[in-house]
C-alpha cells in the first residue's frame, strides 16, 4: 500500500466501500457496500478496475483532499461542483492528481451520494473479507485521515461515460416493490395509500431513510415475530411512517414489513435528498421478506 490522499476537510459523512461483506448476515452483520451500486460500478468500469475494488463514498460533499502521491481518479454519483486546485473538473471522466494538488468536493445539486475512486482502488486491511466500513467495526474517515492505494498500471488516455449514459437523479422517483410478509395486516385504506400516494424523504443515513406522508395503520395491533430484513426492506413502526432500510441496516427487525424495493431500483432510493418524493408500484403478487 502507498499513501494517496490526506483528508484536509471533513464533509458530512464518508466511508470506504467495496461490494460488501457477504456471508455474515446470519451473525447479525449487515452486507454494507455501496449505497448506489450503479455509480459505484460505473467508476470501476471507467477506470478499468477489478469489480470489487474499494471506493470512497461521500454524502452531500464537503470533503477536501490533498494528493500525497500521483494518481488517476474518477468522480461518479450525485451531481456536484468539484474543483481541482480551484478549477472546476468534470465528473464521470478520469483526471490526474499530482503530489500537492487539492481536490475539493463542493455543493451537491442533484442526488446525495458521491464516489471518489482511484485507479486500482483504495487499499485497507479487510475485516471479515471486506473493505467496506461499518461504523460498529470500521474506522471513521476524519480530517487528517490518510487514504491508501497501490501501484496501478497507468491509463494512457482519458476514459469516461458520455452524458447520455450517465444516471439522472430526479427529485421525484417511482420504484418497484414486492409485497412484504405483513402487507395484508394493514387496513385496506392504508394499502391503497401506500400504493397511490407519494411519500416525502425526511432524512436518514446508511442504516435507514425516513419517509413522511400518509399514516399507515394496522387492522389491529398484534405481536409479530421478528423477520429477516435486507437493503430495501420497508418497515412501518408504531408512528405509521415508513422506514426504508439501507445498506448498513440491521439483519432482523420487529416492525411490520409492508414491502421490499426491487434491487435494481435501490440506487435511485440511495440518491434521494431532503424533500424529494417517492412513489411505490407493486411489481407482482409474490411476497418478498
Amino acid at each position: 500500500m502507498k499513501p494517496l490522499l490526506i483528508v484536509k476537510k471533513q464533509g458530512v459523512y464518508g466511508s470506504l466501500q467495496d461490494k460488501g461483506r457477504y456471508g455474515y448476515r446470519e451473525y447479525g452483520i449487515p452486507l454494507s457496500g455501496p449505497m448506489d451500486k450503479v455509480s459505484f460500478q460505473a467508476a470501476h468500469y471507467i477506470l478499468n478496475n477489478e469489480k470489487n475494488q474499494t471506493t470512497f463514498e461521500m454524502f452531500i460533499g464537503g470533503f477536501e483532499f490533498e494528493a500525497i502521491d500521483d494518481g488517476i481518479y474518477v468522480l461518479t454519483g450525485a451531481k456536484c461542483r468539484c474543483l481541482l486546485n480551484g478549477v472546476p473538473i468534470e465528473m464521470w471522466k478520469t483526471f490526474q492528481l499530482t503530489k500537492g494538488d487539492v481536490l475539493s468536493i463542493k455543493s451537491v445539486s442533484h442526488g446525495s451520494v458521491v464516489y471518489l475512486t482511484p485507479k486500482g482502488g483504495f487499499q485497507i486491511e479487510p475485516i471479515l473479507g471486506s473493505s467496506s466500513c461499518f461504523p460498529l467495526v470500521g474506522e471513521a474517515i476524519n480530517e487528517g485521515s490518510i487514504l491508501y492505494g497501490k501501484n496501478a498500471e497507468p491509463l494512457h488516455y482519458t476514459r469516461g461515460l458520455y452524458a447520455p449514459f450517465r444516471p439522472i437523479f430526479k427529485s421525484d422517483i417511482t420504484v418497484r416493490i414486492f409485497k412484504g410478509p405483513h402487507f395484508e395486516l394493514f387496513t385496506e385504506e392504508s394499502q391503497q395509500q401506500f400504493l397511490q400516494v407519494a411519500f416525502q424523504f425526511s432524512g436518514g443515513n446508511r442504516m435507514g431513510y425516513y419517509l413522511k406522508g400518509s399514516i399507515l395503520k394496522l387492522k389491529k395491533m398484534k405481536d409479530i415475530f421478528s423477520e429477516a430484513t435486507q437493503f430495501g426492506t420497508i418497515q412501518v413502526p408504531q408512528n405509521g411512517e415508513p422506514i426504508i432500510l439501507m445498506a448498513d441496516a440491521q439483519t432482523v427487525g420487529g416492525y411490520p414489513i409492508i414491502a421490499t424495493i426491487h434491487e435494481e431500483d435501490l440506487h435511485k432510493v440511495a440518491q434521494m435528498r431532503m424533500f424529494n418524493t417517492i412513489k411505490f408500484v407493486l411489481m407482482e403478487e409474490d411476497v418478498c421478506p
